[in-house]
């Protein structure tokens, strides 16, 4: 299955509730042509967060790399 940005939000609503105890939050604003790489922007305190790098590879892409086998990364824009 070709990542839609409608069917990585639906397999993240656990991890946006996580961040959101937090105070964060994250939003999927497209997918490559490919599916190979996410885009997000992250939102308040994932904004600042020093860890935010290490969440986006093990709390976000990796758990949608089982459902989503074509990710190979993850990208921030503003």
């Amino acid at each position: 299955m070709k990542p839609t940005v409608e069917a990585l939000s639906a397999f993240l609503q656990p991890i946006r509730a996580y961040l959101a105890q937090d105070g964060g939050d994250i939003d999927f604003v497209r997918v490559s042509e490919d599916g190979r790489i996410l885009y997000v922007r992250l939102k308040g305190t994932c904004q600042t967060c020093e860890l935010n790098s290490s969440t986006l590879q093990l709390g976000v892409l990796e758990p949608l790399r089982r459902f989503f086998p074509s990710l190979e990364a993850i990208e921030v824009v503003e």
